[in-house]
């Protein structure tokens, strides 16, 4: 065991600068694509099951449409086949390694594109899914912390694991897996080297196989067990870069909001290098057991991996990867403190953070001041609510009249922009702000792109108003429809934004849940008071495939309750003190308390 585990890292040495630029190439470029695919798919058989959220409530309804089926096998056979090229790859480029031979990027890609299309043109189908189940069982605990990330995935998996048939359940699923996994660990070797059937390669497999299980099992075992090991000591060390970090720069509640979202996207990079590490790493390891096991099975000398030896670098990669680890610590908590949270599509994600009018218990509301302290508070969303004034241009404005922020009792309607700008919005709320302005929609679209998401609010000005047409424009035209939804009071607005654009998200605000108004098809989620949510509530929208959205909840105990019940988004004034009650686990008071947490 020990000759074959200092084969194997000769092996990876050999040709480890074009083996390592293969497959961040090769991961960059299809992992983007296989999300763009997998997002579409799933926008797709949500539209057509009729739901606009994928929620707790639904998956399981959602998964047995005709749609989410064909959508399954469209996304899984595309997913096979970028693990089956991937595979072809690795196995050329470890085999051109046996043979002393340093390939290029090129000849390696060009090598695994040949052995894919032989085993197309052989109908292979079973050896894809041999490879899927490969690639399951390696990145098993990878897999298990994406999952914990994604909603309602995670939803789904947690009760699942609290219940003893569903533990039995995931044990037997992976037992059985690796009971059929294991034995044709070379089958790969012997369909696309050897050029055999999937049924004499397994068989081949099986053969070279038997009498060397434990040092495989062994090898594989110790080598996946410490690159997890490693990948958590490298994470606790970015968190606590990033803790220090957070302890000099910002006050304790503000740090308490932004660790938990810094650590999930350290998590995220460290899982994708780790995915690449142990896929080298396996057919590294593979390879040399291959070509070993073979020789002896066919009673030939043993196959010689001693390369010329090299002058090793360790210290310097050691203190190279402790510069980046820091690095990417540092960047990830600059750019949550400049940017606020990143944005990403909601329908897989944990409970978010709505800024009521923007940070308002801080700034002015409906303001540019307000917007930007919602980015500085990590938001997910800002809320405004926006008019018309008497020259046609949307601005952002709640009242009815101007009396209580600029101290005038006449409407926004009844101003130019022009003379709307001469009046002071921000000196009511205190003098630090005096000197503020009603910023036009187009101005706080501008500043919002790529950096929070927009809830805009349609006020109501009769049945006739081009208002929102209006909006569904600006939204087009700065391109912002996945960064945007559009809300009303007014359902009748929600059917023309519909209309004019049925792919943007619209959500129906009410005071009080009466009625089955879950089930329009005009309406994506619901925006109702938080003194309204119950479970049962929650339970009937999701079930719909529509979320809940709650307004105003601006305290500890309605934001702990809010979360309990499961809603999607939470509207507050405080979007700080709600992050911090969403994202932690149980009460944590200062940034250390919930640094033990984090780490456990």
């Amino acid at each position: 065991m020990r000759t074959l585990t200092k084969e194997t890292c000769q092996i990876l040495k050999f040709n480890q600068k074009n083996a390592l630029l293969f497959e961040v190439l090769y991961r960059l470029l299809t992992g983007p694509l296989y999300l763009f695919l997998l997002n579409k798919g799933l926008k797709w058989s949500l539209k057509m099951a009729g739901y606009s959220y994928l929620t707790a409530g639904n998956i399981g309804y959602f998964f047995l449409k005709p749609g989410t089926i064909v959508m399954i096998l469209v996304i899984g056979i595309i997913g096979i086949l970028f693990l089956a090229l991937e595979t072809g790859c690795l196995l050329t480029l470890f085999q051109g390694a046996a043979y002393f031979r340093k390939l290029s990027v090129g000849e390696i890609f060009l090598g695994g594109l040949s052995k894919l299309s032989d085993e197309i043109k052989k109908k292979n189908w079973r050896l894809g899914l041999l490879i899927l189940a490969d690639y399951g069982i390696s990145n098993l605990y990878l897999i298990y912390r994406v999952l914990t990330h994604v909603k309602p995935l995670n939803f789904v998996m947690s009760e699942l694991m609290k219940q003893n048939a569903g533990r039995l359940a995931v044990c037997a699923a992976v037992v059985l897996v690796i009971l059929v996994v294991v034995p044709g660990l070379y089958t790969f070797y012997t369909c696309m080297i050897e050029q055999k059937s999937f049924r004499d390669g397994y068989r081949r497999s099986r053969r070279l196989i038997k009498g060397h299980l434990a040092n495989t099992v062994f090898l594989l075992g110790g080598y996946y067990a410490g690159l997890i090991v490693l990948l958590h000591v490298i994470y606790i060390f970015c968190i606590l870069v990033a803790a220090v970090g957070m302890s000099l720069f910002t006050d304790n509640r503000l740090a308490l909001a932004i660790l938990p979202a810094v650590g999930d996207r350290i998590e995220l990079v460290l899982i994708f290098l780790a995915s690449m590490a142990l896929a080298l790493g396996n057919f590294a390891a593979l390879s040399v057991q291959y070509y070993q096991y073979s020789n002896r099975l066919s009673r030939e000398p043993r196959w010689d991996f001693s390369y010329p030896s090299r002058k090793s670098f360790r210290g310097r990669i050691l203190g190279a990867g402790v510069a980046v680890a820091a690095a990417l610590s540092l960047f990830f908590l600059f750019n949550l403190v400049r940017n606020g949270s990143a944005i990403t599509d909601d329908i897989l994600t944990e409970i978010q953070i709505t800024a009521h009018r923007g940070s308002s218990k801080s700034a002015p509301e409906n303001t540019m001041a307000a917007m930007e302290l919602a980015v500085e508070n990590l938001a997910d969303f800002v809320e405004i609510d926006v008019q018309e004034t008497a020259d046609g241009v949307v601005v952002l404005g709640h009242d009815s009249t101007l009396k209580r922020v600029a101290g005038v009792n006449r409407t926004i309607g009844s101003y130019t922009l022009e003379d709307l700008q001469d009046l002071d919005v921000g000196k009511w709320f205190s003098k630090e702000f005096e000197g503020e302005r009603i910023p036009t929609l187009a101005e706080i679209m501008e500043f919002c792109k790529g950096r929070v998401k927009m809830n805009i609010e349609i006020k109501n000005l009769g049945k006739d108003s081009p208002l929102p047409d209006k909006v569904v424009e600006l939204i087009s035209d700065f391109q912002m429809k996945e960064q945007c939804v559009i809300t009303s009071t007014r359902l009748s607005y929600l059917s023309r934004v519909k209309e004019l654009d049925p792919d943007i998200r619209t959500g129906y605000i009410i005071s009080a849940a009466y009625g089955d108004y879950y089930s329009d098809d005009d309406v994506d989620f619901i925006s109702i008071r938080s003194s309204f949510v119950s479970g049962k509530l929650v339970e009937a929208a999701h079930e719909k495939g529509k979320a809940i959205h709650a307004w105003t909840v601006n305290n500890k105990s309605e934001m702990e309750r809010m979360k309990m019940l499961g809603v999607d988004n939470i509207i507050t004034d405080y979007p700080v003190l709600a992050r911090e009650i969403v994202y932690r686990e149980r009460a944590t008071e200062t940034l250390f308390e919930y640094l033990r947490l984090i780490l456990k």
